[in-house]
């Protein structure tokens, strides 16, 4: 059971979550089709400030024994991490404002700031769950940009997103890295940002 949990929380780690969520607005919404030819260069940038970049830095903490392990799970060793991931983040969204991406777009990838400006507040006094505030943020943009962009309901897609969360928040428990108001915190904060930043820049279209 652990092995899988560390399976889970491997493949979904919140470094790769803003590239998922690139990811999945190619396959089920109208952007996907407009942009397909433009895939790659709106994939880029995903990946490589959202992931790559931090994850080299983060690394390289690690090598220089400024954190103890990959996984962060002393909550002292989390500011600077995150710190690099905020800017990170800032760079990608300054790089698709730059290419004139839609509002609703720009807000979904503001959201993973916010997040992380709260989160960084946050694990000044408490070890709020990366992990479940990474997907929370993803599944709470998938399901506004479906509710308020593309006007559909593609509910079997939220049930397997639901559920993955479910495996996520689980494997973090079993792991015994988080508690179980930790794993809840982070989905609500991830979900709720998300919701209501995306909700917002739709209405600015």
């Amino acid at each position: 059971m652990k092995s899988f949990s560390h399976f889970i929380s491997t493949v979904f780690q919140p470094l790769l979550m803003p590239t998922f969520g690139v990811l999945l607005l190619f396959v089920y919404t109208s952007f996907g089709e407009m942009h397909t030819l433009q895939f790659w260069k709106i994939i880029t940038p995903a990946v490589l400030f959202s992931f790559a970049i931090p994850a080299v830095l983060i690394y390289l903490l690690y090598r220089l024994r400024v954190v103890s392990d990959l996984s962060l799970t002393k909550r002292n060793e989390r500011f600077l991490p995150y710190l690099i991931t905020l800017v990170s983040y800032c760079v990608m969204i300054l790089f698709y404002y730059k290419m004139q991406m839609p509002i609703w777009f720009l807000m979904l990838m503001a959201a993973t700031v916010v997040i992380m400006f709260i989160a960084i507040v946050i694990t000044f006094f408490w070890k709020i769950s990366a992990h479940m505030f990474g997907i929370g943020g993803m599944v709470g943009g998938v399901m506004s940009v479906s509710h308020f962009v593309e006007k559909s309901n593609p509910y079997l897609m939220f049930a397997g997103l639901f559920i993955l969360a479910g495996l996520v928040g689980t494997s973090r428990l079993i792991l015994k890295r988080h508690t179980f108001a930790q794993v809840v915190a982070g989905f609500v904060l991830g979900f709720g940002i998300s919701f209501v930043f995306v909700w917002y820049g739709a209405t600015q279209i």
